[in-house]
């Protein structure tokens, strides 16, 4: 259900500031445009009985465009809550808890590049108050008023999603095909297609698993500040039906210095296993600290804080009261510098141990992978930072002598399970621990993404690819287990990457030109297009060795005279062959300082190609995200709510829908 409602400005400008100042590229503090700050802020949307905490700031800028002229923040403002236009009563009275304490510091920011360039900050003196781990249970549309100054006011206008507590799917698994970037487009699964799917005269004589769902839908993945997103952010979103800030995870980043203090809301990974006692399964191909895993269980201001992260997969939060999380049933993925211990894990703990002093199986190769036992929790951490891609896996295997062992040997990490392998290991487990309580499984293909950054387009294909493969084997293990019919399964990204393909190269004709502007007359558009070069295995023209399992769609040979023309809108400076990087993945630019970032072209990369300037600030070594929309692809119970266009959010509040997880009353 999606429910509308009128547009609340929710801000009165203090009668000494004449102009709000334009903020563009720098914010004095996202959706906070007046003096007076409310976090979460006004259009926030909840689900009955989510778990948040309440901000509150007053800002007194001291120098710059929005200086009063007293540095003094008003300490003695106030917090109001009415529901459905009824009375207003204060927070602390409304929530029945404590008024809390008053707290005081500072913070500095540039009101643009101007200001950057010379380093002149505005300095901002705060008041603030938090209240912790309230909830609203009743549907309905709320105000929350701060009042501060001479009767100055910021209003937020809340709304309490009405949605039925009636559980329609006992499983939910939730494919996300990237990572910390960008991803799985439109324009991406084309390409896939177009290279692993061989055409008849216009026609495909296959499908992707995706493609064959029955309902397609559209999600919008802007941020709550700016309309570029990052995978922290947007992957909160997703997870929690709350907008937030580049970066942040589970979190309204507040003003505050310290990184774990900013106010929280529950994640469907919490609420699920607080309400249910049902299972919670995290299988990613990035370091599993990444952005995209954490925000099941991390809240933090800033994505980085990898040490935090790993800890609260195993212990929840620790520095404030907050849901009882027992841990995940599953947890697969690469990132084992964090589990080592030493220097780059939380206070030096070896957390392999940690996680088997709470009952975890440890496993840290393929093999253990199959053989440990379904009936255990289950921690699989098989290599140091980002696992292989799925291209030097299984096409260019000399590419994995990495040292990148997961035991933290040196050695490398060879015998690495892939995505489908992860997740389907991770179907068992929680099919079999929670048989009747019923699971939650995110799984993220993640280095779509990671590739598409580094302009890596062959890698990022190849994982896509995997991705899809992944999606088949699984909609055939829940045939096989029964599951099929009480499983709802989405396929979808949490970003997209401006990319798409124009044409064609002839790369043959390309290396054996002398100047760029002749290297580019290898590039065929329209009917010079031609149709893929890209070969099936088992087609005629196979003249590879490869070996792929029963059904799955790769092409057997990645290295064709006639290549896509492929690229993304966004790029530093680089060279450009459209040839696949048989020797490792990509790294199309390089800094020429030390002190800052400064990229120029990477001379190693792509030598035969030409000279592409970029379009990117030159600080900027790889590619960015993009504004555009990601499909989302739904079989199963409630597939019919992820049709349409519709804001990330929603995806959060139609899952949450499906397993009956609002609460119209706490619970005892």
């Amino acid at each position: 259900m999606v429910c509308f409602r009128a547009l609340s400005l929710g801000l009165t400008i203090w009668s000494s500031l004449s102009t709000v100042i334009e903020a563009q590229s720098f914010r004095r503090l996202g959706t906070c445009p007046t003096l007076g700050c409310v976090f979460p802020p006004d259009q926030t949307d909840f689900l009955a009985g989510q778990l948040f905490d309440i901000r509150l700031e007053v800002h007194a800028p001291v120098n710059g465009s929005e200086a009063t002229g007293n540095p003094n923040p008003d300490t003695n403002f106030t917090f109001a809550i009415s529901r459905n236009g009824g009375s207003a009563q204060s927070a602390a009275s409304y929530f029945k808890i404590a008024e809390p304490a008053l707290e005081r510091w500072n913070f500095t920011w540039y009101e643009d590049f101007f200001a950057r360039d010379a380093d002149t900050p505005s300095l901002v003196n705060v008041a603030s108050k938090i209240y912790r781990r309230v909830a609203l249970y009743e549907a309905g549309e709320y105000t929350a008023t701060l009042t501060y100054g001479n009767g100055s006011k910021t209003t937020a206008s809340w709304l309490v999603r009405d949605l039925a507590t009636a559980r329609k799917a006992k499983n939910i698994i939730l494919f996300i095909g990237v990572s910390t970037t960008p991803t799985m487009t439109t324009n991406m699964i084309s390409a896939a297609r177009l290279i692993a799917h061989q055409t008849v005269n216009g026609r495909y004589q296959s499908k992707m698993q995706m493609d064959q769902f029955p309902v397609l839908g559209h999600q919008m993945t802007h941020s709550i500040d700016s309309f570029i997103t990052d995978s922290a952010n947007s992957a909160t979103a997703l997870y929690s039906g709350h907008k937030s800030t580049v970066n942040a995870l589970g979190v309204y980043r507040d003003s505050s210095p310290d990184p774990f203090d900013d106010p929280r809301f529950e994640s469907i990974a919490e609420i699920f296993q607080r309400l249910t006692k049902g299972g919670v399964g995290i299988v990613s191909t990035a370091f599993i600290a990444d952005a995209t895993p954490a925000a099941f269980t991390a809240h933090t201001a800033e994505r980085g804080q990898y040490q935090h992260v790993v800890d609260t997969f195993l212990n929840g939060l620790t520095n404030y009261t907050w849901t009882n999380w027992t841990g995940p049933d599953v947890l697969f993925g690469g990132g084992a510098e964090q589990f080592i211990p030493g220097r780059r894990s939380y206070k030096g703990q070896d957390y392999y141990k940690l996680f088997a002093n709470k009952g975890y199986n440890v496993v840290q190769n393929n093999t253990a992978l199959g053989n440990t036992p379904n009936d255990a929790k289950t921690l699989g951490i098989f290599s140091t930072s980002n696992l292989p891609v799925w291209l030097d896996r299984n096409v260019y295997k000399q590419n994995l002598n990495r040292k990148n062992s997961p035991d933290g040997s040196g050695g490398n990490a060879t015998d690495v399970p892939g995505l489908k392998e992860m997740t389907l290991k991770a179907i068992d487990i929680l099919s079999t621990r929670h048989s009747k309580e019923g699971f939650f499984l995110m799984s993220e293909a993640a280095s779509i993404d990671k590739q598409m950054h580094t302009l890596d387009y062959d890698r990022a294909l190849g994982d896509l690819l995997e991705l899809d493969d992944t999606v088949k084997a699984t909609m055939a293990k829940l045939k096989q287990l029964g599951n099929d019919k009480e499983t709802l399964v989405l396929v979808t990204s949490d970003h997209g990457h401006g990319f798409d393909v124009a044409g064609s190269v002839d790369t043959k004709y390309l290396n054996e030109q002398d100047t760029d502007r002749e290297k580019r007359n290898a590039i065929g558009t329209y009917e010079e297009s031609g149709l893929s070069q890209y070969v099936i295995p088992g087609a005629p023209q196979d003249r590879s060795n490869l070996q792929f399992s029963e059904g799955a769609a790769f092409p057997a040979n990645w290295d064709p005279r006639y290549t896509l023309f492929s690229a993304v809108g966004a790029n530093p400076d680089r060279r450009e062959n459209y040839q696949v990087h048989k020797s490792g993945p990509r790294v199309p630019a390089v800094n020429t300082t030390v002190e800052e970032d400064n990229y120029i072209v990477n001379y190693k990369d792509a030598v035969t190609g030409f000279v592409v300037n970029g379009t990117l600030p030159v600080d900027n070594g790889q590619g960015v995200h993009s504004l555009t929309d990601v499909p989302v692809f739904a079989q199963g119970p409630c597939q019919e709510l992820f049709g349409g266009v519709y804001n990330n959010i929603d995806i959060f509040f139609n899952m949450a829908a499906c397993l009956g997880l609002a609460r119209g009353k706490a619970e005892k």
